[in-house]
Parts: structure tokens; C-alpha cells; sequence
């Protein structure tokens, strides 16, 4: 099994700085996953500085999923959560949501730990207007899988299926591994594997921190080093434009929703709408 892409994590910031891994000049996209940012771990102190004004979505669902600290969710739905380690939180923009993610306000001016990921999965064709939704899972499958413990977040992989609800056929899940340790890759035509700390190796390649898209078909990872390892996948879905907080397969489509979030036209927050983020210079419907 050989690896296709190599890619680095980059800095960025919005507005905290994370480690933004897809999508990249080289691979945009792995199955239907189109947005990976990593942040932490750090520590630092609870600030409303950190918070994410409310911003809209469409086309994708947004995936939250954290390893230490809290956020507050809210969105236009009427979606509200404290989003908790360990827990799955499954947001359907389909044809427009907005939500923000704030801070909790009891635990402003607190110092602790922030470690976490955000991705977004895009709607496959067809299903990108669909009625916006958001979801809370906290149990989620754990598999033994040849002395590998894993966790199961979404999909399907290893025989077994989470209880997310998804939009295609795909897989996310975290592997932990122990120095030596090996774990056969699920079977999703395409694939990618990050260790979050640790080392492993794919196909004689070595990583610590890049995201290595690797062929489809049978193939193994090992852990050089004790590991907890992001695994994602699944089945492709054709090409996608984006811009800022959107996606869409229609590139007319996706200026028309720019449109309406600069015209106020997107559904509001309940219990936040006071605050927004402007839209940057983009896309112009015609």
C-alpha cells in the first residue's frame, strides 16, 4: 500500500490559531470530507475572545468533536449544546444554517486545557439543499479490533456502524495504538490517517504530525511510538467549490447563498443574534 499525498498541518487563525490539515492545494478533498482544523492541546484562559460569532453554513454538515475544554453551540435550528470531550455534535447546513461557538459564560476567565477538532463532511450530490438539522451523540461504539482499542465516531469500518446520523457512506474514528501495535484500514475507496500525538507509519512512511491520504485497498498502519490516530474516509463525491464558510457543486449556487448572508437574509440565532460575521470579499451572483 503506498501513500498518494503527504500534507502538512499550517497555521492559522480564526481566531485562535489551529492546524489546518484539508483542504490543500494537492488534496482537497478525502471521500466526503472537505475542512479538517486541529487546535491544542494548549493551555490557556477561557477568554470571549476565542468565540466564534455566529457565521453561516451550507451544503456540509459541521463535525465537533473535542478532547479537552468546552464550547457552547447554538445555531439557527434552535440547536443548543455544551459541546463535552468525548462527545459527537453533527450539524446539517443543507440549503443554510448559522451558528456560533462561544466560550461557556461560567467558565470565563478560567485557565485549562483546549484540545480539539473541527471538520466539515460535504453533502453528497443531491442532498446539499436538504432541511438543516443538529445532533448530539455521547454513546458512541468502542471496538477491540486484533488488541486496538477504537473509537467508532461516525460510519461505518471494522464490521461495526455508528449511530450518527450520516449523508453518505464514510468513516471517522480515532485509533489508540501502542508502540508496535498494528491496525488494518477500513475499507472506504478513500482514506487518510493523522496521528494526533504519537508516531506511526504507512507504507514505509513515517509521520508525527502530516496527513498521509493513502491508496484504497487492503493496507495496515503501525504505531512507531504510542499513538492516538484520526482516521477519515470514505466515498468520493464529485468536485465542490468554497468559499469562506460554504460549499456547494454549483459554483452559481454557492455565489447565490454569499448573496443572501450579505442581504441578512440567512435564519437568525435564538438567544444570539446580536453579533455576526461579515462576509470577506468573494463570489457575486449574478
Amino acid at each position: 500500500m503506498s501513500v498518494l499525498y503527504r500534507i502538512p498541518p499550517r497555521l492559522r487563525h480564526i481566531p485562535a490559531p489551529v492546524q489546518r490539515l484539508l483542504p490543500h492545494a494537492r488534496c482537497r478533498k478525502v471521500g466526503p470530507w472537505v475542512f479538517l482544523d486541529r487546535f491544542g492541546p494548549v493551555t490557556a484562559v477561557a477568554d470571549p475572545a476565542m468565540d466564534v460569532l455566529p457565521h453561516p453554513h451550507c451544503s456540509l454538515s459541521t463535525v465537533s468533536y473535542l478532547f479537552a475544554g468546552e464550547v457552547e453551540h447554538r445555531d439557527s435550528t434552535g440547536g443548543h449544546a455544551r459541546i463535552r470531550p468525548g462527545e459527537v455534535h453533527w450539524m446539517r447546513a443543507g440549503h443554510g444554517i448559522v451558528h456560533s461557538e462561544r466560550v461557556p459564560e461560567d467558565q470565563v476567565g478560567e485557565t485549562g486545557e483546549r484540545f480539539g477538532l473541527q471538520l466539515w463532511c460535504a453533502h453528497p450530490d443531491g442532498a446539499e439543499e436538504q432541511e438543516p438539522g443538529f445532533d448530539s451523540y455521547t454513546q458512541l461504539p468502542e471496538l477491540d479490533v486484533s488488541g486496538v482499542r477504537v473509537q467508532l465516531l461516525a460510519g461505518d469500518g471494522w464490521g461495526a456502524q455508528s449511530p450518527v446520523a450520516v449523508t453518505s457512506r464514510m468513516v471517522f474514528a480515532l485509533a489508540h495504538l501502542r508502540t508496535g501495535q498494528r491496525l488494518a484500514l477500513p475499507d472506504h475507496a478513500e482514506r487518510c490517517v493523522v496521528p494526533l500525538h504519537g508516531e506511526v507509519a504507512v507504507g514505509g512512511e513515517r509521520t508525527e504530525a502530516d496527513l498521509l491520504v493513502v491508496e484504497a485497498g487492503a493496507g495496515v498502519v503501525h504505531a512507531v511510538r504510542d499513538a492516538l490516530l484520526l482516521l477519515l474516509g470514505g466515498e468520493p463525491i464529485g468536485a465542490r467549490h468554497m468559499w469562506w464558510n460554504l460549499v456547494h457543486s454549483d459554483e452559481g449556487r454557492l455565489a447565490e447563498q454569499a448573496e443572501r448572508w450579505r442581504r441578512g437574509e440567512f435564519p437568525a440565532i435564538p438567544g444570539d443574534s446580536d453579533d455576526f460575521v461579515p462576509a470577506p470579499p468573494g463570489p457575486r451572483a449574478r
